[in-house]
């Protein structure tokens, strides 16, 4: 890969303006599924070129997914409400970012500012919504479940689709997710040929390690932590992690109590001793809300990932 697919001059101090303004109701702090259907924003209405990627999981069900070209940062004047003409910088194929939700919201929340910063610092993103959440075909979920083991499927389903496009170097996909989306990531990412490496933040090791933590943290019972029975445990970040050999980011708050910073040194340290493998502790954040790492230290956020993504570019060649 070419040092220009991701541009070096940085669009994050634009974005970060963007951010502060918008992310009071951009931002989710749930740790149970919570679904939600309604978008509170488009790509377009913050001027922001997508395409919509058709997306059918192999029973047959449709996964609302939108592709963002790498593009210009946007400005005011560029917003609209309808969507904008589908156009690309050049005819490149670039590295991909793909981001997973957690467990509740939707990707018309933080998605669309971390695709606004990614896409102007070269890179193509994704974003797609689980069933049963945005417009994504229905699925109805217990909150009480962590998690769905169907949730695997769906992940693959959009990689699959994703790497097909023109617009993507389908050695260079990438992964970002958070909590839920994080363990999510690490297990789509361990089985992926097309997924180049991952950027996780909020990472629970296992199960064993979070649901006591979620218990006392939540003051929930087991009843309202359950796991599926035929969800591969075993693929958690903990067990995966002797044998991961994909580029991974691991990102943590030095004050989350949910996914606490042990969690993620556990993983790291667990990794072999050649992985491509990158540790951040944001100090002063904690899981989630307007207290995660990527709110609380925006701008190394995106500097150290873009970095990360950079650097694993240059250790694959």
């Amino acid at each position: 890969m070419r040092d220009r697919q991701i541009c070096r001059s940085r669009h994050k101090a634009v974005a970060t303006a963007a951010l502060v303004c918008l992310l009071v109701i951009s931002v989710t702090d749930v740790y149970a599924i919570k679904q939600d259907r309604k978008y509170i924003r488009r790509p377009q209405n913050i001027g922001l070129i997508y395409k919509d990627l058709n997306v059918k999981t192999e029973d047959g069900y449709r996964i609302e997914t939108w592709f963002f070209p790498a593009q210009a940062m946007p400005d005011s004047s560029a917003a609209s409400d309808t969507p904008l003409p589908y156009a690309t910088i050049d005819t490149q194929r670039r590295p991909t970012v793909v981001i997973c939700n957690g467990d509740a919201g939707n990707m018309s929340y933080i998605q669309l500012f971390m695709a606004m910063v990614y896409t102007a610092n070269g890179l193509n993103v994704v974003t797609f919504d689980w069933r049963g959440f945005g417009e994504s075909d229905e699925f109805p979920m217990d909150s009480n479940y962590l998690c769905y083991t169907e949730m695997l499927s769906y992940y693959e389903a959009v990689i699959e689709a994703v790497a097909a496009q023109p617009e993507v170097d389908t050695e260079s996909i990438y992964l970002l997710g958070w909590s839920t989306g994080a363990y999510l990531s690490m297990m789509t990412a361990g089985t992926g040929d097309n997924v180049r490496g991952c950027i996780l933040r909020g990472t629970p090791s296992s199960f064993t390690d979070a649901i006591p933590l979620l218990m006392s943290v939540k003051g929930k019972g087991k009843d309202n932590l359950l796991v599926p029975a035929d969800f591969p445990v075993e693929r958690m970040p903990l067990n995966l992690a002797p044998d991961f050999h994909k580029a991974i980011m691991l990102i943590a708050g030095s004050e989350d109590e949910r996914t606490p910073q042990w969690m993620s040194e556990r993983i790291y340290e667990a990794l072999p001793d050649d992985a491509f493998k990158r540790l951040l502790v944001v100090h002063g954040a904690k899981h989630g809300g307007m207290d995660a790492p990527e709110i609380v230290a925006q701008e190394e956020f995106f500097n150290r990932t873009l970095d990360f993504i950079h650097d694993a570019q240059k250790h694959r060649q």
